[in-house]
């Protein structure tokens, strides 16, 4: 596959604050701590070493989280390097998905691996590991039940809502069966089918399945899976917990930041709670509140209420019971791992802006912001009716009806662009102007009023041969617009719609070998992967 990067903002599909983010716009510095260069990872690596981790405790939870699982080598080194005081976690993290969900996923992982890769050559003197952080305890059950494929949307029903890491997998067989249906019957088929049988029908919860597939189509890339519904590392998170109950200045700082990025024109992606913890259990996940008197603490839509006394001692037997918010879910990430970037889309990153102060507060270091790889990959059927129609990848993110009036235009034999004869037509009525105001300058108006209705008059004669002509072009028009239909499915990029299996079932392992030859994410810019000819 060749690569083409086109700059994100010329793709329309970023944000201000994340555009701005990257070109390292000076009202932004206060809210990160590092720059996302080569010289940030460094200065962020010298940050890690003069904190304290309980690496060894990392080690050991990792150990145990892997028991019953096939550990590549690969995975056993790097488990074993994050003893060190100079190896270093590259962090992407995401909810658990049904069958790894969106493509964006995929892209995550990789982006994190090549990072890694890329600092272990620019740093020798460090390691760098790469690490996927499963947020298995998000409860959003509806953004993870599902994909899409080949048309189909294959739907994952599951009556319990709590943590979806914690979720019984045995209900995914009815969607294996109707994956199986749409797959068919080649070599590709039969691994993802092997893959998603063993993953969700011979383990117990979604956290393990996820596990599963991760391990097996990365594991031999060095990628250490962190499941953060455990625990001992709720343990190393139980002191923030109980300042997070017994105080309220998290939430203070956050509606500050709130207030000052406001300020400058951008949109909050997070908001903070007096209490930025849930109360977890195997058949819920609900918000922790202070009671309507101040006085006691409940558990919303529960019924479950707590004195000061027993929500402490609560806390210290059973840490795992607190679960972080999105606000708090990144520094529980960065208590834990000895990790100098996190790797997420524009939304992540938005949202982490809002939260250096936090990460102060509690002590903990704020990583180095990476804005992971977004891909485009374009097939050889559509990237053939693309040269046909003289389309290059630049052309894809035009607005389509734009693309298509000048599609028309360049593949007419008729004059289509009227523009030198508008031009000609304005300098006859500014002449007229001139002289009707010489004569009476109240007859302004008037021929201002005519210049108008005479000009959208020809604008509409002028769309009436436009539309003529297009009608000479209907197959060329449906064509381009059945390209941004396979590329842009329902109207949104690619990779937030389509899901890996449907280009692992045409690409075997060639499809994560080509993502893992391509992206980078210091490159800044958005990849078009497209066919060699």
């Amino acid at each position: 596959m060749k690569k083409k990067l086109i700059p994100y903002e010329q793709t329309g599909y970023f944000s201000q604050i994340t555009l701005h983010y990257l070109a390292r716009q000076q009202q932004l510095h206060p809210f990160y701590q590092h720059n996302f260069t080569l010289e940030g990872f460094e200065q962020a690596a010298k940050s890690v070493q003069k904190k304290t981790y309980q690496r060894e405790e990392l080690v050991s939870v990792l150990t145990k989280q892997y028991q019953g699982f096939n550990t590549p080598p690969q995975v056993s080194a790097n488990i074993r390097a994050l003893k060190q005081p100079d190896t270093f976690a590259i962090v992407t993290g995401h909810q658990p998905c049904l069958f790894t969900g969106p493509l964006y996923f995929i892209y995550k992982i990789v982006s994190a691996i090549n990072l890694s890769e890329l600092l272990n050559a620019a740093c020798p003197h460090y390691r760098f590991v790469p690490v996927y952080w499963m947020g298995s305890e998000d409860h959003d059950f509806e953004e993870i039940n599902h994909i899409h494929i080949f048309g189909k949307t294959l739907t994952w029903q599951q009556p319990r809502r709590t943590a979806t890491g914690r979720l019984h997998t045995q209900t995914i067989a009815p969607v294996i069966d109707e994956f199986k249906t749409l797959a068919g019957n080649t070599e590709n088929s039969q691994y993802l089918l092997h893959l998603f049988t063993h993953a969700y029908l011979h383990h117990n919860t979604l956290a393990e399945a996820t596990r599963y597939v991760v391990n097996e189509l990365f594991g031999k890339l060095g990628l250490v899976v962190v499941n953060q519904d455990d625990a001992a590392l709720k343990q190393l998170f139980a002191p923030i917990a109980h300042a997070e109950l017994f105080e309220t200045r998290s939430y203070e700082l956050v509606q500050q930041t709130n207030r000052q990025l406001s300020d400058f024109g951008y949109t909050n992606q997070a908001y903070a709670r007096p209490i930025n913890l849930f109360y977890l259990t195997d058949d819920f996940r609900e918000r922790v509140v202070r009671s309507a008197n101040g006085n006691q603490f409940e558990v919303l839509n529960t019924g479950l209420h707590f004195t000061g006394a027993q929500i402490e001692t609560e806390l210290q037997q059973h840490p795992e019971r607190f679960s972080p918010n999105v606000i708090l879910r990144p520094v529980y990430q960065q208590l834990v791992l000895p990790a100098v970037a996190y790797i997420g889309g524009g939304g992540e990153l938005a949202y982490w802006l809002q939260l250096q102060s936090v990460f102060d507060l509690y002590g903990v270091n704020y990583p180095v912001l990476v804005l992971r790889n977004s891909v485009m990959w374009i097939d050889s059927p559509v990237w053939n009716k693309m040269k046909q129609l003289g389309l290059q990848p630049d052309a894809l993110f035009t607005d389509t009806d734009a693309l298509v009036n000048a599609f028309v235009a360049e593949n007419s034999r008729h004059r289509l662009n009227f523009e030198p004869q508008k031009q000609q037509i304005q300098q006859v009525f500014d002449q007229i102007l001139q002289q009707a105001i010489a004569v009476d300058p109240t007859l302004q108006a008037s021929v201002l009023a005519e210049t108008t209705k005479l000009t959208n008059s020809f604008e509409a004669l002028e769309a009436k041969i436009l539309r003529a002509e297009k009608r000479k072009f209907d197959t060329s028009v449906q064509q381009i617009r059945n390209i941004f239909g396979r590329l842009f499915p329902n109207g949104t990029l690619q990779e937030r719609h389509d899901t890996f299996s449907a280009f692992y079932l045409q690409h075997g392992s060639q499809f994560i070998e080509t993502l893992v030859q391509n992206l980078n994410p210091m490159e800044k810019q958005f990849t078009v992967l497209f066919p060699e000819s």
